[in-house]
């Protein structure tokens, strides 16, 4: 998997926002909503996560830890040595290794991989969702979600939630991808006390002596 796109799946399930729609398990979206307003209520959510990719037969193929921190829409993530950052207009993808960044636009009709920040808006249009019940990992008692997008073009048929019952936060995901592959997300630790300036979101090239930058933005 390219890191773009494991980038893309570590920010979409920490965006995970919910709005009950009465055509659904109704269970499930008030603890989807509780987790909505644990992270737009916050000042800022930061988080330290591993992402895990195995196969079809849970044979691990690779295991990645990294951070992310959002502020509304805007946010800022390290993975696999490359950060990228949306600071509510354009990405910023700022590879270290070769000094590079890459400004983007986000993709308005790229659906929830391009765009996390739709899952505040469109959630309800986008999946359906249930409540499975509940069960305890780690020593934590754990509401397990299921959630189906409705368009089947998507290159994923499942994503499978676990949230707290005692903070209503995320614990874990799993996104069962159609190519056999699956992607669990494991929240390690968050802090959603800290209050961040707009600025944090912003990448600064005088902070990056000699840094190439290649605009891709309209």
């Amino acid at each position: 998997m390219q890191i773009i796109k494991i980038i893309q799946i570590a920010v979409i399930l920490l965006h995970i926002s919910f709005t009950a729609n009465t055509q659904q398990d109704e269970k499930a979206g008030k603890i989807l909503h509780g987790l909505m307003e644990q992270t737009i209520e916050a000042p800022s959510v930061s988080i330290d996560f591993t992402i895990i990719m195995s196969s079809l037969k849970d044979e691990v193929i690779d295991e990645f830890d990294g951070q992310l921190t959002m502020k509304g829409d805007m946010y800022k993530i390290s993975i696999l040595g490359t950060e990228s950052s949306f600071d509510g207009n354009s990405i910023y993808t700022y590879m270290p290794d070769i000094n590079e960044v890459m400004i983007s636009d986000p993709d308005e009709d790229g659906g929830l991989m391009a765009n996390p920040a739709q899952l505040f808006t469109k959630y309800d249009e986008e999946f359906k969702y249930r409540l499975i019940g509940e069960t305890n990992q780690d020593g934590a008692r754990l509401y397990e979600l299921d959630l189906h997008p409705v368009d089947r073009d998507h290159d994923f048929h499942t994503v499978k939630l676990f949230i707290r019952s005692d903070d209503n936060f995320l614990h874990s995901a799993v996104i069962a991808g159609k190519d056999g592959n699956r992607y669990t997300f494991l929240v390690n630790s968050y802090d959603n006390t800290k209050s961040l300036p707009d600025s944090f979101f912003i990448f600064n090239e005088a902070d990056h002596p000699g840094v190439e930058v290649i605009d891709m933005s309209w």
